[in-house]
Formats: structure tokens, sequence, C-alpha cells
């Protein structure tokens, strides 16, 4: 392939995580307002919450069983628009049973979305030669700021959520309907390769379970953070709402900060070394959370662990692409399941444990525990040894997970 051929590429899969983090954050941002449009109590949200990660798993599993027959830039440019165009409905359902098919709807495309974005993204690192996933997700996180950034801008100037929206998701549509012909396509590290004999390639479950258990944990801390941090602030360290409504920011920001950098980083010392830093440098904001006298120090805290945490998911993805040298995107699928496992288990860990008395202080060092074993884990990102199968991926790239001495090469 050609430098200019993949720059390309590189855009439009830029495109798509920038609007899926635009889209997710909307969305979340907003749930106190949609509670009360559907005027849902605090069970019924738990519930309504819990629903759409579940289906976004089931969405990735969907996503990569669709590998067998279609490609990952296929199942992208359906996807992605289909999770940006929900927002259109959403201000317009009234009740439990109007909202539950739409964000049924929302939920499977954001996990098929999530799973092929990885995939072309995993795809693209392995033409480069060289660590380039970080950056990707670095976009993601700076769509979601201006996403949050838009709705609390719009809610400011008075204009309704069905504007707000509406808005968003024309331009969301607009921008992934423009870069999708530009994905990478046709290519055979987006579709199952069979062999000689027509089978399709196994993806072993064994080096994998150590990678899904980190994006377990990773997921976990991040949850806990982004529901759970404002209320840890404003009721463990008495703050005023304000200031807990900065928390997912200062963790945002620090992941942006992290991600900026990260690939440069990998590249130069290996994923190994690298993730387990960035998993130290994440307990260590999650010490400075638990251990903080007020609300500022809680920030810096919350800052650090989006900075330490910034390079582990990216990483998992590229491990996993690394375990499946067929490049059939299975593999991204099936990690990126766990990616919502975490989620699901997170939050409603560290709640949980408030609920049955445990202090604030005592539930946030739960995450910063987990993390602290991803640690010991970071042995799993150590691919080198991983083979590129004959016709896998286009001649002269390498796959890029392993170490330092990975040099950048370019197909021709």
């Amino acid at each position: 392939m050609s430098v200019p051929e993949l720059t390309r590429n590189r855009v439009a899969t830029s495109v798509f995580f920038g609007v899926q983090g635009f889209a997710f954050s909307l969305l979340t941002s907003k749930v106190s307002v949609i509670q009360k449009q559907l005027h849902l109590d605090d069970g019924t949200l738990a519930v309504l919450l819990a629903v759409v990660p579940v289906l976004a798993g089931a969405g990735s599993l969907l996503a990569g069983a669709a590998m067998r027959w279609a490609t990952s830039a296929a199942v992208l440019r359906i996807a992605e628009p289909t999770v940006i165009g929900v927002l259109i409905v959403v201000p317009h359902t009234r009740n439990l049973w109007q909202a539950m098919p739409v964000l049924m709807l929302f939920g499977l495309a954001v996990g098929a979305a999530d799973a092929t974005m990885n995939m072309q993204a995993c795809g693209l690192e392995r033409r480069y030669g060289r660590s380039i996933v970080l950056a990707f997700f670095g976009l993601w996180a700076a769509g979601a700021i201006v996403g949050s950034s838009w709705g609390a801008l719009g809610s400011a100037v008075g204009l309704p959520l069905s504007v707000i929206y509406l808005v968003a998701a024309v331009l969301g549509i607009a921008a992934t309907v423009y870069s999708g012909p530009t994905l990478l396509k046709n290519l055979r590290d987006e579709t199952i390769v069979k062999d000689a004999e027509g089978r399709l390639p196994s993806v072993p479950w064994r080096p994998m379970l150590l990678l899904c258990a980190v994006m377990t944990l990773a997921y976990i801390g991040e949850s806990s953070v982004t529901n759970a941090g404002s209320v840890y602030l404003t009721k463990g360290l008495k703050s005023s709402d304000s200031l807990g409504g900065l928390v997912v920011g200062a963790y945002t920001l620090g992941q942006v900060l992290g991600r900026m950098r990260g690939d440069l980083l990998v590249q130069r010392y290996g994923a190994v070394k690298v993730v387990r830093a960035g998993a130290a440098v994440c307990a260590l904001g999650f010490v400075t959370v638990v251990a903080a006298a007020g609300p500022y120090m809680a920030l810096a805290g919350f800052l650090i662990a989006g900075l330490g945490l910034s390079p582990l998911v990216p990483q998992a993805f590229t491990a996993a692409h690394a375990n499946d040298p067929a490049g059939s995107g299975v593999a991204v699928a099936r990690i990126n399941v766990f990616n919502y496992l975490g989620f699901l288990l997170g939050a409603p860990l560290v709640t949980g444990l408030w609920g049955a008395g445990v202090s604030h202080r005592e539930g946030m060092a739960v995450p910063m525990v987990m993390i602290a074993l991803i640690i010991v884990l970071a042995y799993a990102f150590d691919t080198r040894r991983v083979p590129l199968l004959p016709g896998a991926g286009d001649a002269g790239a390498t796959p890029a997970v392993g170490g330092a001495e990975t040099v950048p090469t370019l197909g021709s």
C-alpha cells in the first residue's frame, strides 16, 4: 500500500473514533435529563443502564461473527451512523417502553462499532509496523470532551434536548458517511482467511484470557471513576455538585494527555513496560483519590488515574490482534466484550460496597487494588513471538506490539 493511501485510511478511522466518543458522551452526559423525561426511578434507571453494555457486548460478538462474510469497513459504515442517528429519536420517547427498543438498538450498534473500529485500527497498525493505536483512542477521548461540552453549552443557552441531539446527529452522520469510503477495505486482515484446505483459522483462547482479564480490570477502574467518582466527591469529600461534575473531565483530560505521546513510548520501550508503568501510575492516581483531604486533590488523582490508564485498553486490542495472525478480527471482537463486562462490574462494585456500610474512601480503594493487579499481568502483552501467517496482512508489514526493536515498515 502507498503512504498516501494509508494516510487516508488513518484519517477515516480517526473520524470514526472521534464520532463514537462524541455520541457516547452526549448520551451518557444527559442521563439525568432522560431519566426525568421518562419518569424513571433510580432502580429502573440502573437496570436500563445495565442493559446497554450487555447489548453492546452482544453487538461486538455479532460483529465478530459477521467477519465470516463481511468486512469491518462495511459493518462500521452501518453501525456508526446508527449510533449517532439514534440520538435523534431519544428526546421524543416519553416512557420506558418507547425508550427501550431505541436504547437496545444503541447498545447493539455501539458494540458493533467498537469492535470494527478496533479491527480497523489494528489492521492499520500492522501495516504501519509501529504503534499508532493510542492516538485513535486519544481522539475518542477528545470526541467525548467535545460531546459533553456541546451538551453543556446547548443546555446553558436553553436549547431543548431534541435540538442538541439533532445538530450532533447531522454532523456525526455527515462525517461518517463522508469518511466511510476511505476506510480499510478488501484487505485480508479484514476478513477471515481460509487455509489451503478451506479451514477457518483458529484464534487461541489461552493467551487471550490474560488480556481479557486486563481489559476487564481496566474498565472496572474506568467505570468506577466515570460512574462513582462524582458521588465520592460530593458525598465522601462533601464538595459542591459543580466540582463533582468535573471528575469525568479531569479523568478524560488525563487520558488525552497520555495518548498524545503514548505511541512513541510503546515504540521506544515496548508494550509490556508501558502497560506496567501505566498500571502503576493509575494505581498511584487512585491512592491520591483515596488519601485526598479535599476535592481538588481528588480531582488531581482522577487526572493521574486517567493518564496511567490511557495505554492499557489500546494495547490490549493490539495484543489481541497479534494473537490472531490471520487477521480475522475475531480476537478483537472477543476482547471487546470484556470492555463491557468491566463497565458493568465497576460502578456497582464500588457503590454496592458503599451501600453495605463501607466508607467512601475504602470503596474507592477497591479499583486501586484491581488496577495494581495489571502490573503482574502485563507480561501477557509480550507478543513478539506471535508469527504472521503467510499471506496474512500486506507484504512488508510487521506486527508492532512487542518491543522497542520493532521498526517502521510500510508495504509499497
